[in-house]
């Protein structure tokens, strides 16, 4: 009976706890932290919101790690809708044109035009103001600090919480002979010829992203030959690129996503696809790049969600669903062949996502829609 009593009363001390948190800081006099009391008061008035509207990335992976909010707080319904950057910038830009304000937050890959179009369109909001917990804002918990995320000049509205060394090109080794492909160089042999499938790089994205890698290191004749000479198949369904690769159907596949070709391989698929080794080293936060929304209509939710998504747990949920690198260093990798070498961080990489690359990417964009009407 005495054994009983005992675990009642030890569970009730628990839930007091649990339903009274701020009784530790009232302890022998002591005051609570300002942080607490403006989380506490935010959390308070993001539950009377009751949601908020999330865009993100259309991978499954992605996905996954960002519905886990709903989990931590299931009293804020999450609204998420999965797309890429060519599909939200003329959305979103309709909507205001007709004075719609819809969304709380976008995460996404960060592309010229978010620098070049939207933040000057004033579509954002700074997000290190909102950043309310302490474990978020811990220069010691992040790589290079936290402000080394932010992409943007100003260090306001772009943040990268990712950092991936960039591994765009997969090859289905199985079909290919590694002694036949052992470089970027020998993609124009022409026995490659319409076995190579392209992430379309007219538009932003992935492949777009590596279209400029290359033609940055090799020139624009190379480039050419690659993209119209050896007749690759282009496609913007990433799902698709991702399949064709790991099934052999195109073995060499150019701007798929690392999470997909995941996905497959955890189904037994593809088990022999690897990346082929990069002309030079870049980074980028893939799709890990968050902005808050000027206007939220859920202003408390979407601050909430971004205090969460920048934290410790949500963090490793994204690398290791999304098969990527956080860039916090409390959180283990979730892609090791593109992990970041700190000692290199700030000479050796090329960062295509940041704004001050934006005209390069920009101006491949033109060149690749020139090359391919």
């Amino acid at each position: 009976m005495r054994e009983i009593s005992q675990k009642w009363i030890g569970s009730a001390i628990l839930a007091l706890a649990f339903f009274f948190p701020a009784a530790h800081w009232a302890h022998a006099g002591e005051a609570r932290p300002s942080w607490q009391a403006k989380w506490d008061e935010t959390l308070a008035a993001a539950k009377k919101e009751g949601r908020v509207v999330v865009a993100g990335p259309p991978l499954a992976g992605h996905r996954e790690a960002i519905v886990k909010f709903q989990e931590a707080f299931p009293q804020i319904r999450l609204e998420y809708s999965g797309m890429a950057p060519v599909q939200f910038e003329p959305r979103v830009q309709r909507e205001r044109e007709l004075g719609q304000y819809l969304w709380d937050t976008l995460i996404t890959g960060l592309t010229a035009t978010t620098f070049t179009v939207q933040i000057p369109a004033g579509w954002y909001d700074p997000v290190k103001p909102v950043l309310i917990l302490p474990e978020v804002l811990d220069d010691k918990k992040w790589l290079g600090g936290f402000d080394a995320g932010f992409m943007d000049r100003g260090k306001k509205h772009t943040y990268g919480f990712a950092l991936n060394v960039s591994r765009n090109i997969h090859v289905n080794w199985d079909l290919v002979p590694e002694a036949a492909l052992r470089k970027v160089e020998d993609l124009l042999d022409p026995r490659w010829k319409g076995k190579i499938v392209w992430n379309d790089p007219r538009v932003r994205g992935a492949g777009n992203f590596t279209f400029t890698h290359i033609r940055k290191v090799f020139g624009d004749n190379f480039i050419k030959r690659l993209l119209v000479d050896q007749e690759p198949v282009i496609t913007q369904d990433l799902r698709q690129l991702a399949e064709w690769t790991v099934r052999g159907r195109y073995p060499i596949g150019i701007g798929a996503s690392s999470t997909d070709i995941v996905r497959f391989q955890q189904e037994g698929v593809g088990l022999n696809v690897r990346t082929l080794k990069p002309p030079s080293d870049a980074v980028t936060p893939s799709w890990g790049g968050v902005m808050l929304m000027n206007r939220a209509p859920h202003p408390n939710a979407a601050k909430v969600f971004l205090n969460w998504l920048l934290g410790r747990e949500a963090q490793e949920a994204w690398a290791k669903l999304g098969a990527a690198n956080s860039r916090r260093l409390d959180v283990p990798l979730g892609d090791p062949e593109r992990a970041v070498d700190p000692k290199r961080l700030d000479k050796d990489y090329l960062n295509l996502s940041s704004e001050e690359n934006a005209e390069l990417t920009a101006d491949a964009i033109k060149f690749a829609q020139k090359l391919i009407p």
